[in-house]
């Protein structure tokens, strides 16, 4: 048995973590004026025991999709994006 990680962001499931690469604490946003101007994207990354055999790239996006429900542990991570396309931290 092997553990791996997988990644879904918004419709894709990949092995590799995203473009956005700073996690982003949230709690300092008690202004309600800055959350109107962040976009939020979530990351799920999915840690999951899988075969010596498993072949990532010979499953559909359904059965990753399924594969993710069986994860031993799921983690969210949070990335705050502007507007105006800036990563903001």
């Amino acid at each position: 048995m092997n553990t791996i990680r997988l990644y879904k962001f918004k419709d894709s499931i990949s092995r590799k973590m995203q473009f956005l690469s700073k996690e982003s604490n949230l709690d300092s946003l008690d202004d309600p004026i800055h959350s109107k101007l962040l976009d939020i994207e979530i990351v799920t990354e999915y840690i999951i025991n899988i075969s010596n055999d498993f072949i990532y790239e010979d499953l559909s996006y359904s059965e990753l999709i399924h594969l993710c429900s069986s994860a031993r542990k799921t983690i969210e991570h949070y990335f705050v994006k502007s507007n105006i396309d800036y990563d903001l931290i």
